[in-house]
């Protein structure tokens, strides 16, 4: 993955995103229950973010972990940046699982990311220093 865009042939591209094209519907219901948005790809890297908040900002992030095995991890954050530093709390429920082994428990596992996030974001003092990293 290069910041500038995906170098990869299309045939590539569509081996590493398909998996989550299979469950978009999913997560576009989840979003629209909610009323909220998914965004795509971000920085050309197959992913789902749902994102919300303003003080505290909440992410439901679904992405590829690794392209040779087309495994995933779904990531729920939430961050607050406070006098220069960036605190949260994150939880990764998903790890390194192939769509077919998560597909069927993936709405439950929205539904359930979503009031541990609303829950970290009411209660702020649970957030943590982040360490500086590229994310």
């Amino acid at each position: 993955m290069a910041n500038g865009g995906w170098t990869g042939t299309k045939a590539a591209w569509e081996r590493i995103e398909g998996p989550l094209l299979e469950i978009d519907p999913i997560i576009a219901a989840f979003a629209k229950e909610h009323a909220l948005s998914v965004s795509r790809n971000h920085k050309d890297w197959p992913e789902r973010s749902v994102v919300w908040g303003d003080d505290v900002r909440c992410l439901i992030q679904l992405y590829l972990a690794d392209a040779a095995s087309l495994t995933f991890n779904l990531w729920l954050c939430a961050s607050r940046d406070r006098g220069g530093k960036r605190y949260w709390k994150q939880e990764t429920p998903i790890k390194g699982m192939r769509v077919p082994d998560f597909k069927h428990d993936l709405a439950a596992q929205l539904r359930t990311g979503r009031i541990k996030l609303l829950e970290w974001a009411m209660n702020e003092g649970q957030l943590e220093p982040a360490a500086r990293s590229g994310r």
